[in-house]
């Protein structure tokens, strides 16, 4: 990756060996990757402290395919495309294969702003039919902050399902515990509905949507502990692998399960978020 040009004091533009863009950001709080495919923040590291954000070692950074780690960005639906948008369209929509829009980068006292965009195109209205202007802002500081914008710039109403899936960075499953997801979940593996007790550890693959979290989750890690706060979302989804799953795919390595854990702001209800024309909603997400 070779430096094509500052944007800011902290924020340089560069391209990986695929020629895809690569926003490098180093302030005074943290460092931070972020890929212009997808929008998606690949890194993040306060100074002094272990990298928060995991990225699959096996990742696959040309565009040809979804990118396994950091904060991928689930929109406008979440999962495998609902029967309304049809079949055959790719699972957890189209954003996170996207080439966004850089709009802007700006250095502040709480750290370095980065705001993307993306609006319908001729390939975004072949798998969804609606006029839209999606924006991310991401600012790197003591915390990482997302919000994603959605923005309904048509004559009728849309509804959408997003998550931030967010992939944290663990030391190592068996010293994982996950505070204030609430009780109701539903089971994505078993197809069960089920009630949580107590903390969650990790012990076998996980696949659970959380009905009721608090706004704040914290994943403690040893002596380390990691505070997911989101907005704007109706569920918190919580996903590991496990040994068997990390085996089957191509771009993890068979043990990449034992240093990440997803813990996920997301709009998973079968009506989505119903946007009227003009009118806006956010999602978002901040790790502590």
């Amino acid at each position: 990756m070779q430096p094509t040009r500052s944007l800011t004091a902290h924020c340089i533009l560069s391209h990986n060996a695929a020629g895809l863009p690569l926003l490098s950001i180093d302030n005074g709080d943290a460092k931070a990757e972020l890929s212009l495919f997808g929008a998606q923040v690949l890194h993040y590291q306060r100074h002094g402290e272990p990298a928060s954000l995991w990225l699959s070692d096996k990742a696959v950074l040309d565009g040809s395919k979804p990118i396994r780690g950091g904060v991928p960005i689930c929109w406008p639906w979440f999962g495998p495309a609902p029967a309304l948008v049809g079949s055959g369209k790719p699972s957890h929509g189209f954003a996170r294969t996207s080439l966004w829009t850089l709009d802007g980068v700006s250095d502040h006292g709480d750290g370095t702003l980065v705001h993307l965009s993306l609006r319908d195109n001729n390939a975004t209205r072949t798998l969804w039919p609606h006029p839209f202007e999606l924006e991310l802002d991401v600012l790197v500081g003591k915390e990482l902050s997302l919000v994603l914008t959605t923005r309904n710039t048509g004559k009728t109403p849309i509804a959408y399902n997003a998550a931030l899936h967010t992939y944290l960075q663990i030391g190592a499953p068996e010293a994982v515990s996950v505070i204030g997801l609430g009780e109701p979940y539903a089971d994505m593996l078993t197809g069960q509905d089920a009630q949580q007790q107590g903390a969650l550890t990790l012990t076998e693959a996980i696949d659970r949507v959380y009905h009721q979290p608090e706004a704040m989750i914290r994943v403690e890690d040893g002596d380390r502990t990691t505070q997911v706060v989101s907005g704007n979302h109706d569920s918190i989804v919580v996903w590991t692998p496990w040994q068997e799953g990390a085996t089957a795919m191509a771009d993890m390595s068979n043990d990449g399960y034992r240093t990440m854990l997803c813990v996920e702001a997301a709009i998973t209800a079968e009506a989505g978020v119903v946007i009227a024309p003009d009118e806006e909603h956010s999602l978002s997400t901040v790790i502590l």
